[in-house]
């Protein structure tokens, strides 16, 4: 029980935070939140398929077999507050997406679902694994996001 009450929380509760920022600032980051939100989907599909891990307990009964909580809740929202607060200053970005991706790949969120909540268990994925395939995905959509903002620009 305690599990899915942590899930519905991770789906939800993170887009209170959107209540502290402007409009604008939301219209700007949510281009590259969504396709993050997007590759993290494309993600799942494909380590379903290659057996990375098993979702032991989901919320949402048509994507059992991804992490749709994170996908669409706090990954998503939590992509948009890093390109807030690391606009432009891409070694921020950097080093706040390796410590972020660590503490989801490694330890200790992964610790906490993993092993205390049991959540999903890794198969034929080491958590070192993912850390690198997140890490890897933060630099495409760190480029995502600045082709996305030359036509940003290009509009004002």
């Amino acid at each position: 029980m305690i599990n899915k009450i942590v899930l519905w929380t991770i789906l939800i509760a993170p887009w209170f935070s959107l209540f502290f920022l402007k409009k604008d600032d939301i219209k700007r980051f949510m281009p590259v939140s969504i396709f993050a939100s997007f590759l993290m989907l494309l993600y799942n599909v494909i380590a379903y398929n290659q057996k990375h891990w098993i979702v032991k307990v989901t919320i949402i009964p048509w994507f059992k077999h991804f992490f749709m909580p994170g996908i669409l809740g706090a990954f998503l929202i939590i992509t948009l507050w890093i390109f807030y607060y690391t606009y432009r200053k891409f070694w921020v970005y950097m080093i706040t997406n390796l410590i972020l991706d660590f503490m989801f790949a490694i330890f200790p969120i992964h610790y906490l679902f993993q092993d205390k909540l049991k959540i999903y268990q890794l198969i034929n994925i080491t958590p070192w694994g993912r850390f690198v395939l997140f890490v890897s995905l933060s630099i495409i959509i760190y480029g995502y996001h600045r082709w996305q903002e030359t036509i940003y620009n290009k509009n004002i």
